[in-house]
């Protein structure tokens, strides 16, 4: 009954545990990555303030009532650990730790003008939201060499496959000295598909490893979820360019 009048005095606490409750309830009823992340970060909250409060004592909280709290850190961890294992698990291709992430989307225009919007490698940061300069170094086509910017970061790519027309890749230097990202190999592929004479399917699949086994564990959610946003802007980016031309294009 003391640790009972003691934590109902502190609205806050039940408030908190009263909105993390109902918050995965409503996720819980339509999941999909962004839930779980977004549960998942709310697991890492929730533990982290229980270790502040154990370890600050801010309240005047009992034996008992730190004992429960520590319980149910203790149980949000391990639900949050498990979570992100499930997450971690997802794209993998094969036992090797590879990932793969594929996207896609339906263009009303030909394939030609799609091609050459998507083959425009050196205009890609006007369309991409995580790159804020490109510089061509040298090549075109296979072989060819750019350099991409976002902040403060940097990095080089050589293209390793070019059909015209068709598709190309990507492969990043990840092995250099000042490669910022926390991965050992990446590749990216784009491919354009006819769908019909005024319909055109662009494809882009990302292929990595990460660093480290426990990069996959602890960032894997976090980056397929940044992975997902980027190329959906992109998208919608070459999306908008194009069927505005064909829109233009149409009008008497």
């Amino acid at each position: 009954m003391v640790w009972t009048r003691k934590i109902h005095s502190i609205p806050d606490y039940r408030f908190c545990l009263t909105y993390f409750s109902y918050a995965i309830f409503k996720e819980v009823k339509s999941p999909n990555l962004e839930s779980v992340v977004f549960i998942i970060a709310q697991d890492l909250i929730w533990v982290l303030a229980s270790i502040v409060i154990l370890w600050t004592k801010p309240f005047s909280i009992s034996l008992l009532g730190n004992q429960i709290i520590t319980l149910v850190a203790l149980i949000v961890l391990i639900f949050g650990i498990g979570q992100s294992i499930g997450v971690s698990q997802t794209d993998s291709v094969g036992e090797s730790g590879h990932k793969q992430l594929r996207f896609e989307r339906t263009i009303t225009a030909s394939k030609e003008k799609v091609w050459k919007v998507v083959a425009d490698v050196a205009n890609y940061h006007q369309v991409a939201p995580n790159i804020d300069s490109v510089e061509i170094l040298s090549g075109q086509g296979k072989g060819m060499v750019r350099r991409c910017s976002h902040k403060t970061d940097h990095w080089t790519e050589v293209a390793t496959l070019w059909e015209e027309g068709e598709q190309y890749v990507f492969e990043v230097d990840t092995e250099a000295a000042d490669y910022p990202y926390p991965l050992k190999q990446l590749q990216g592929t784009w491919k354009v598909e006819k769908v019909s004479q005024q319909q055109t399917r662009v494809v882009m699949i990302f292929e990595f490893t990460y660093t480290r086994k426990i990069h996959s564990l602890v960032l894997h959610p976090f980056m397929k979820t940044q992975f997902n946003s980027v190329c959906e802007t992109l998208l919608d980016n070459w999306q908008t360019e194009l069927e505005s031309k064909v829109h233009k294009n149409s009008k008497p």
